[in-house]
């Protein structure tokens, strides 16, 4: 299958669609016999996929003519808008994605998506709910504050309400990637499960790019009871961790330091200094691996002068001094 061949596959008219437009104002008969759940005094779908126990990522084209009623997932799950746009109620606003725009949605997220026309193709990426336990997810995390911070995001949090929104602005390499995973998952082939993942963990690392490059253009958002501006805080933190203090954070973003440190702890259990000296020491091993610095040199860079300090910090870190991880990445 070639790219213009996955272009007409996915226009072509399914026959739920050919009967969805026919019969305007219809919707799935299988609605009749899904599961439904009172939440938060609404009664909404809930969409369960147990082909996922054997599968980590499903795929699959939301069908045109027609809206969705209040729904949750109960798995993680991300909308990829192929073309045209789509329109979500999502905890009671309006949001509408254009084409290039993805969400990704943890479980249980309500929303409710609006009917959509013949140009707006949504491509609904299910993925496992250990499909972010994966180790390399946990490599990526710890390379930068902002992605454990996103990531744990739609995976470790206790509430399993919150979403993502990449504005990605027609990025080429965005559309080119998911154009890969879409040839992948409709095109059988031998190792297609092993690249499909491969595509889409490229994607999540793209998405987290475009966000620490153009974060002022407001590429991302988050559900509201998380946010209180802690993106914008966590990345001046990844971009100021040298000599950053909690009075200047708080500060410039017009919090008390006391409530600042609370905020913080209340949403990455973690203090501010454990942050900052987490991203202090992500800097120092690409420092180590990277350049021919002193050790002592690389200590001053990221902010700490006592050497004694960096040193106590680096090994409660890795567990082994900085030497020792040069001579093991070199």
């Amino acid at each position: 299958m070639t790219a213009e061949e996955l272009d007409s596959f996915l226009r072509e008219p399914s026959e739920r669609e050919k009967f969805y437009r026919a019969n305007p104002g219809a919707l799935s008969p299988s609605y009749r016999f899904m599961e439904r759940k009172f939440i938060n005094g609404r009664e909404v779908l809930c969409f369960q996929l147990p082909e996922l126990k054997a599968n980590d990522i499903l795929i699959r084209k939301d069908s045109r003519y027609v809206p969705v009623p209040y729904y949750i997932h109960t798995n993680v799950n991300m909308n990829y808008i192929y073309s045209g746009s789509c329109s979500y109620e999502i905890d009671d606003k309006s949001i509408t994605l254009e084409a290039g725009d993805v969400c990704i949605f943890d479980r249980d997220v309500i929303r409710h998506k609006l009917k959509t026309g013949e140009d707006d193709i949504i491509i609904n990426i299910s993925m496992s709910n250990e499909f972010f336990s994966d180790s390399f997810f946990n490599h990526l995390k710890a390379q930068s504050i902002m992605a454990s911070f996103l990531l744990s995001v739609v995976s470790n949090n206790d509430s399993h309400d919150q979403y993502l929104i990449f504005r990605t602005n027609h990025s080429d390499q965005i559309r080119e990637l998911f154009s890969k995973l879409l040839l992948e998952y409709f095109d059988i082939r031998l190792y297609r499960k092993e690249i499909m993942k491969s595509y889409l963990v490229i994607i999540i690392i793209e998405l987290l790019r475009l966000y620490s490059v153009n974060n002022g253009e407001h590429l991302i958002q988050i559900s509201s009871n998380v946010s209180d501006n802690l993106l914008d805080i966590m990345h001046y933190i990844e971009m100021h961790y040298a000599d950053c203090t909690l009075s200047e954070v708080a500060e410039k973003f017009s919090y008390h330091p006391k409530y600042l440190s609370t905020l913080i702890h209340e949403r990455t259990r973690k203090t501010f200094k454990e942050i900052q000296t987490r991203q202090r020491m992500i800097v120092a091993c690409s420092m180590l691996e990277n350049t021919s610095h002193s050790i002592q040199h690389i200590a001053s860079e990221v902010g700490m002068s006592n050497l004694n300090q960096f040193y106590k910090c680096f090994q409660e870190q890795y567990q082994m001094l900085p030497k020792e991880y040069r001579k093991l990445h070199s």
